[in-house]
């Protein structure tokens, strides 16, 4: 089907001005630890009171986001928590971090022909990682509920980032990922919902298909959905999943 000049331009002003509504609710900050520095944005829960413990979610843009502009990590981020009726259904945190322009969140050197990623994490990963612990103990965070999701090369981030942390993460929501399954045993009981287009032309489908059965193996109970004709930017169907929230928010530790 073709789509007109005007059709396209209408998409992109709409696509545009929602970016720029979602930037202004999250602060805008940076992060520094020597010489490396970490764009990233928060989101404060609505109406937030430092009395109380509030659960976290740690979004994982994709490879198209990375740079330093501290804005195109934004994109993809759920409207279902960012929305007015998201932001008093689900009151949370939500930490955006921005992977530098040639970095990645998990390397695998081998891929396709092996999984197995690096064995000390990327330095956007290090950074990110160092930045939750430091605010986990400044802000008002329940640890018994810190959540990560992320798609594409933010959801290949998400169970690499639980591998390495797997005492942090209360569960986890990957979408069109790929994953390094020698690491299933140690994540197999965290609770787990990844999604997948069955016509995935970047991530092939059958990289969670095979890291859903190494958790089976080894006694987890994952849960898992494969949407049928549907390729790499399956993420903009599971993040309106009905009761994926819900059910995000039930898991803790």
């Amino acid at each position: 089907m073709k789509i007109s000049f005007a059709l396209l331009l209408l998409i992109f002003v709409g696509y545009s001005e929602l970016l720029a509504q979602t930037s202004n609710t999250f602060d805008e900050k940076i992060y520094v630890a020597d010489q490396d520095t970490l764009p990233y944005r928060i989101l404060y829960p609505e109406n937030y009171n430092k009395k109380k413990k509030y659960p976290i979610v740690l979004f994982l843009h994709g490879a198209g986001q990375r740079g330093n502009d501290n804005k195109s990590q934004l994109v993809g981020v759920p409207e279902a928590l960012t929305n007015a009726s998201g932001r008093k259904k689900y009151k949370c945190f939500i930490l955006a971090p921005q992977c530098a322009r040639k970095d990645v969140w998990v390397k695998f050197p081998n891929f396709p022909t092996g999984l197995q990623a690096t064995t000390e994490p990327t330095v956007s990963a290090q950074l990110t990682n160092n930045l939750l612990i430091k605010l986990e103990k400044e802000l008002s965070i329940d640890k018994r509920r810190i959540y990560i999701t992320g798609y594409s090369m933010g959801g290949e981030g998400s169970i690499d980032f639980l591998t390495r942390n797997p005492h942090l993460f209360a569960a986890a929501v990957p979408i069109c990922s790929v994953s390094d399954t020698s690491k299933a045993k140690s994540i197999c009981n965290i609770p787990l919902w990844a999604f997948h287009g069955s016509l995935d032309d970047v991530n092939n489908v059958k990289y969670s298909r095979i890291m859903i059965e190494a958790l089976k193996k080894h006694g987890g109970n994952p849960k898992y959905t494969e949407y049928p004709n549907v390729k790499h930017a399956s993420w903009s169907l599971a993040y309106k999943e009905p009761g994926l929230f819900e059910w995000l928010f039930m898991q803790q530790k």
